[in-house]
């Protein structure tokens, strides 16, 4: 039910929210138009582990299809925000400056890489009912290897290997079939290794002696971001939606940044980009802000709004 409107929040609001941080920070910091895009891009997306974790540990029942609308787009919007990254940092190397490009660029990235998930879903899960593995403990493995091959198909069509991977498990999960329980469940423990990683990934990274540097940016954008350019790409996104505003204030409010913004910041790194290490230190520090103050409080906004089912105001 939620689809339509997780869609427009996951690629034009990305787009609002990278190009309004972009702006915010060219015209009132000072930073080339090229690195600020970047900043822009790599910010620009809300993080699933992060929204998933506090709605779920906070036992939060949201009224309506606000709970699976925010789960959606926090998990399909990082497509959006690689390709964003992916083509600012060929533009600032100089590959390719061309807007049409990138237009063909984005229209095969997420097209292909939206029918490559639905239609590989569909074929592994067929896959699961025709066929019967001699031991439980095969399923997982199987899954996990059918994740590579759907990522790997969409790369080499020239799609987004993320959003397929993701539309492929969404089909799978409105799917029944053998062992789900234990899938879900292996899964689930396979998820929070990766997060581990990551955040082993982030402290390999951050020096705690270079972010003073970045306080009074981090502090700026981070304000920016959570009061200004999330709202304007929600109230945008949402104009002809069935929302009304608090609803629309509350999703605004939900724009958790995590461990995924993170990882992108790595790309500068990878690829040499001038003042690549303070972007790094600046994603850092706006993350730890916005988990820090919107994290916490999403229980109380969503009581203060009046959003809580019935019965669950305790």
């Amino acid at each position: 039910p939620a689809f339509k409107n997780a869609t427009l929040l996951a690629t034009l609001g990305v787009m609002i929210t990278a190009v309004s941080i972009g702006l915010f920070v060219h015209y009132v910091i000072g930073f080339s138009l090229m690195e600020v895009m970047l900043i822009g891009a790599i910010i620009s997306s809300t993080d699933a582990s992060a929204v998933f974790s506090i709605i779920r540990s906070r036992n939060v029942k949201l009224k309506g299809d606000l709970k699976p609308l925010l789960e959606l787009e926090s998990g399909s919007n990082d497509p959006m925000a690689v390709f964003l990254v992916v083509a600012v940092t060929g533009m600032i190397m100089g590959k390719d400056s061309d807007p049409l490009s990138f237009i063909l660029l984005f229209i095969m990235q997420m097209g292909i890489g939206a029918l490559v998930g639905i239609f590989m879903g569909r074929g592994v899960n067929y896959f699961l009912h025709k066929f019967r593995l001699s031991y439980e403990g095969f399923y997982p493995v199987f899954l996990l290897s059918s994740a590579a091959m759907v990522y790997g198909a969409a790369d080499i069509l020239g799609g987004s290997g993320f959003l397929a991977v993701y539309i492929a498990g969404v089909v799978l999960g409105t799917k029944d079939f053998i062992y789900k329980d234990a899938v879900m469940r292996f899964f689930d423990g396979f998820a929070w290794l990766g997060q581990i990683c990551m955040f082993i990934t982030l402290g390999l990274f951050v020096f705690p002696s270079e972010i003073p540097q970045v306080i009074g940016l981090g502090l700026a954008l981070s304000a920016f971001i959570i009061f200004i350019a999330r709202p304007l790409s929600v109230f945008i996104s949402l104009a002809f939606s069935k929302y009304n505003f608090r609803e629309k204030t509350f999703i605004s409010w939900v724009g958790l940044k995590g461990a995924v913004p993170i990882i992108l910041a790595t790309y500068p790194l990878v690829e040499n980009l001038p003042d690549a290490n303070e972007i790094f230190n600046i994603i850092f520090f706006i993350v730890a802000s916005s988990v820090l103050v919107q994290g916490w409080s999403l229980p109380l906004a969503a009581r203060w709004l009046k959003l809580i089912k019935r019965g669950d105001e305790s």
